[in-house]
């Protein structure tokens, strides 16, 4: 669709939608209408409206069940623009959206949503365009986006999180999106058919699970999973039978220039610092509070704190400390002694490399 068009059809639903606001506003100043409005009879409002407006109804595609509510075709070249209808009772511009893997704009050109507020003193009517008033994604049974018409420009999801091309993907490359957008919010119930088995992702996938998990679940180092297994699960859409395997695999590797064995999770922690370290910095207030009990904005603090959390929870398993004696240094050595050296060269090694990273 030309610049031109394309302005007229912006210009005819602007117009419409104020008109679509004096009409709402005369009903309730004459108490015309006291039932109250349902979101079917907003569409019918719109609908009509439509009409009025020069309309065909062969130009109009009328879909109540799917996203949007209005498809309006251009019938000279084909060119088509979205209006999805929504209505609130509440005094504000807030709603929830439609599925995600609904909102994908197929052969539309554009879509915008028109909405009515039909709370405060007087019903007001707005139209703006769809991903500009995208405030937040959430999870209900599915991926869901949270609308808001208040959004200054620029302050939309899609912008603040760089995922400007969400509506243009589909499939895995789609579900990888999301689950990359979804791995820090807040724990929320989703099920369904895009669930990802741990084995499918990628390998660069895996890694950042294992490096989150590291980052914000420090209990897992004495192998408590009970709040990363549901947090992989219901944020992250992704599905592991045994969880423990992403950090445990592979037992225990010997570090040589500290001279000891480790567990594979702290060979891990090691391998990965950096990333790890990245993580840890991009940590909101929120995220700390949520995950560590506590927040700093000092980064030098933050990661020193984590240090001690990875020391409050690191657990030297007996297998560990029999690996350990093996070594000729350590053959008489007693079990406490061996436990408190691995972890103390560990933990040295670890810091160093945390502090030798600029990310």
């Amino acid at each position: 669709m030309s610049k031109e068009r394309k302005a007229a059809y912006l210009d005819r639903l602007r117009s419409i939608t104020k008109d679509i606001e004096k009409k709402l506003q005369s009903e309730k100043l004459s108490g015309k209408n006291k039932k109250k409005m349902t979101g079917a009879d907003f569409e019918e409002v719109v609908y009509n409206s439509l009409l009025e407006a020069g309309f065909k109804e062969k130009e109009i595609t009328h879909s109540p069940q799917k996203f949007p509510d209005f498809i309006l075709e251009d019938l000279e070249d084909g060119d088509k623009i979205g209006v999805e209808v929504k209505k609130t009772d509440a005094d504000k511009w807030e709603v929830i959206g439609g599925s995600i893997y609904e909102s994908l704009k197929n052969d539309i050109e554009d879509t915008y949503v028109l909405m009515a507020k039909l709370g405060g003193s007087n019903p007001e009517v707005r139209l703006k365009k769809y991903d500009e008033c995208i405030a937040d994604l959430k999870v209900t049974h599915s991926p869901r986006f949270s609308l808001d018409l208040d959004l200054e420009k620029g302050e939309d999801y899609l912008t603040r999180n760089d995922a400007k091309d969400l509506l243009e993907l589909s499939g895995e490359e789609l579900n990888k999106k999301i689950r990359k957008l979804l791995r820090t919010q807040k724990s929320t119930w989703w099920s369904g058919e895009e669930t990802t088995a741990f084995s499918d992702l990628t390998k660069e996938e895996k890694e950042i699970y294992l490096n989150e998990g590291i980052a914000l679940f420090p209990e897992i180092f004495k192998g408590d999973y009970r709040k990363f297994t549901p947090w992989l699960v219901y944020n992250c859409f992704v599905w592991y039978g045994n969880v423990r395997d992403i950090f445990s695999a592979g037992g225990n590797k010997y570090i040589e220039d500290i001279h000891i064995y480790v567990s594979a999770i702290m060979y891990r922690a090691l391998q990965n610092a950096a990333s790890i370290k990245q993580r840890i910095l991009e940590m909101t207030q929120d995220e700390q509070e949520k995950f560590w009990g506590k927040s700093t904005e000092d980064p030098d603090k933050r990661l020193e704190y984590w240090l001690t959390l990875v020391d409050t929870n690191l657990r030297i398993s007996s297998d560990l400390i029999a690996n350990n004696r093996k070594l000729t240094a350590y053959e008489n050595s007693g079990d406490e002694q061996i436990r408190q050296l691995v972890k103390s060269r560990f933990l040295n090694k670890l810091r160093d490399k945390m502090q030798g990273i600029n990310p």
